[in-house]
């Protein structure tokens, strides 16, 4: 249509006036086509305001409401606006909420300009019936897909409810709202976007060594790296070795946490930059041993019988071997306790020495102080097989529990 179209001499002056008073200071064709059935905007680079062949015979408030209308589409850029929003209609072909978005876009697109028709002074009674006029002069009802088009039947009657409703704030978007709508598109676009930057970052390496409390190198050591910045967790088991690799991992914080049987679970801290490799070696203490003692009585009053202590201790590997109980004293539980229903659990921490003694035993819960003595009693003449970190005597944390229970 624009290129068989001809220049209107017409509408040429007064469109040059009314581009000098919105401030358009590119050129804007004006044009007539037979084959143009309403007035269309058209061209990003040459912009083009088309009319029909019949605009020269409409009266002169018509065609200054619709070369107005046209050029403020030009003024806000709806014709590059409208290629970007057919694009991604393309691309996102199959969403049906692209389709929605293109439609209320060209809605609000004429709205927007119907608004700055009328703050100009036009009336709005005077500028609906130019509306109907030139809907009514059209041969088919037809949707422009690719130009902004004035008068289109489909929305006809909700854009004459917003021209003759007289609570509608026309004025533009200030200045202020604007920056705060900006802001707060930035406040929930940026972090999506740094997440996709941190994501698409290159990856990066941790290594290092783990070693016992003697210098040794623990091998088959669980590696877990968990990233603070992202929900990636990466896990490895050191080589015989005891070296241990992740990469390619993510960057960002990571919490490491090294655990191997025998051994407290050892913590450590690291920061990944993209593509650069850190270092983390890990030194293992050794793990506690704990002990389970049941001593069962009877009520009412009978010859107390308590059971032998069984001993529980974890499992190590590698170059320790735990602590192990080899003497136990019986702790006593007297009749009168047991006739009073005195009963509990007597929870305690101790050291095993070097020569397998205990060293400081100390109850940690709250219990009946007598079945406490009585604990500290037995535990006190228990004796141990020390702890060997590869070969040699060391001491070690142990919990003991002795459960003092009432039966039949």
């Amino acid at each position: 249509m624009v290129r068989r179209a001809v220049a209107s001499r017409d509408a040429r002056a007064l469109l040059d006036d009314l581009a000098g008073s919105l401030g358009i200071r590119r050129p804007v064709r004006v044009l007539e086509s037979p084959r143009a059935p309403m007035p269309l905007a058209w061209g990003i680079l040459r912009p083009v305001v088309l009319l029909p062949e019949d605009a020269p015979s409409w009266p002169e408030g018509r065609l200054a409401a619709v070369l107005l209308h046209e050029l403020l589409h030009v003024r806000r850029h709806d014709l590059p606006a409208q290629a970007v929003a057919q694009a991604a209609c393309c691309l996102f072909w199959f969403h049906p909420l692209a389709w929605l978005a293109l439609r209320q876009l060209r809605k609000e697109r004429e709205r927007a300009c119907d608004d700055a028709v009328l703050l100009r002074g036009l009336a709005p009674h005077d500028y609906a019936g130019h509306l109907v006029d030139l809907v009514r002069s059209l041969s088919a009802k037809r949707r422009w897909a690719d130009a902004p088009a004035m008068a289109e039947a489909s929305d006809l009657e909700s854009r004459i409810r917003a021209l003759l409703d007289r609570r509608r704030n026309r004025r533009p978007l200030s200045r202020r709202a604007a920056v705060a709508i900006v802001a707060a598109m930035a406040a929930v676009l940026l972090p999506l976007a740094a997440i996709t930057a941190h994501a698409q970052a290159p990856a990066g390496s941790l290594t290092g060594t783990v070693e016992d409390p003697s210098g040794a190198r623990v091998p088959n050591c669980r590696v877990t790296a968990k990233n603070l910045d992202a929900s990636n967790q990466e896990i490895t088991v050191a080589n015989p070795a005891g070296e241990y690799r992740l990469t390619p991992i993510p960057p960002g914080r990571y919490a490491l946490e090294f655990a191997a049987p025998g051994f407290a679970v050892a913590k450590a801290q690291a920061v990944l930059a993209p593509g650069a490799a850190a270092r983390v070696d890990a030194h293992l203490e050794l793990g506690s041993v704990t002990e389970n003692v049941l001593i069962r009585g009877q009520k009412p009053a009978a010859t107390p019988a308590p059971r032998s202590a069984t001993a529980q201790r974890i499992r190590v590997g590698g170059m320790v071997t735990p602590s192990r109980l080899v003497r136990q004293a019986k702790p006593d539980y007297p009749d009168a306790l047991q006739q009073l229903g005195v009963e509990g659990t007597v929870v305690m921490k101790a050291i095993v020495s070097k020569n397998g003694t205990v060293l400081s035993p100390m109850v940690v819960n709250t219990v009946d102080p007598r079945l406490a003595k009585l604990a500290l009693d037995a535990v006190i003449q228990w004796q141990y097989q020390p702890a060997l970190l590869n070969g040699e005597p060391v001491e070690t944390v142990t919990t003991i529990t002795l459960d003092f229970q009432l039966g039949q």
